[in-house]
């Protein structure tokens, strides 16, 4: 009969106790796990906003656009009232009136013709509140959706500048940007300004 010695009864009981995670090493490497992800949520959470903010600049230029387009393709100097259509249902249809426009000191303030408040600069003075715009240079503007998409509302204000006392060639300021429920969410857009002259002969 074999007998085992001491030190390798010790040998074996060393071995038996190195198999594996104990409870404690498992809960260390969890928690430096733990901290890992934690480190990258803010990214991701980050990478998110940014990519919405992203779509709601891109689609504020383009509602932007199409109610400068509609404006621009009814605005000759023969027309009197130019109307706006949206995807409403039914569609909203403010008229804006060409003829009001005039070179300064309208309801556009110091800087504008009629319409909405502009700045120094020229572009749409969103501290104005909606409800003092005056009507026919503001809507409510819900836009076309070709995928069943939750159809999503702009606030779509619009200035009219006479270039000169003579002619019937007009400044047109368009300025929108999307009705945010919840700005935590999205952050905050800033508005898009898109500038065009309309009824040149």
């Amino acid at each position: 009969m074999k007998t085992m010695k001491l030190t390798d009864a010790f040998k074996t009981r060393r071995l038996s106790r190195q198999r594996g995670f104990s409870l404690l090493e498992f809960l260390i490497a969890m928690t430096v796990l733990t901290i890992g992800v934690g480190g990258l949520l803010p990214l991701l959470l980050g990478a998110l906003t940014l990519d919405k903010k992203a779509a709601g600049d891109t689609t504020s230029t383009m509602v932007a656009e199409v109610v400068l387009e509609q404006i621009s393709a009814q605005g000759a100097p023969s027309l009197d009232t130019v109307s706006i259509t949206d995807c409403a249902n039914p569609p909203n249809t403010p008229i804006i009136s060409m003829g009001d426009a005039v070179i300064g000191g309208g309801s556009g303030g110091t800087y504008g013709g009629n319409g909405a408040t502009l700045t120094s600069q020229g572009t749409i003075d969103w501290t104005e509140p909606y409800g003092n715009i005056p009507a026919g240079y503001a809507m409510q503007y819900v836009a076309c959706s070709t995928t069943n998409d939750t159809q999503v509302t702009y606030d779509v204000r619009w200035d009219l500048i006479k270039t000169s006392q003579s002619d019937n060639t007009k400044l047109v300021v368009v300025s929108a940007r999307p009705i945010v429920n919840s700005p935590v969410a999205l952050g905050y857009i800033l508005p898009v300004n898109l500038r065009t002259v309309v009824g040149m002969p």
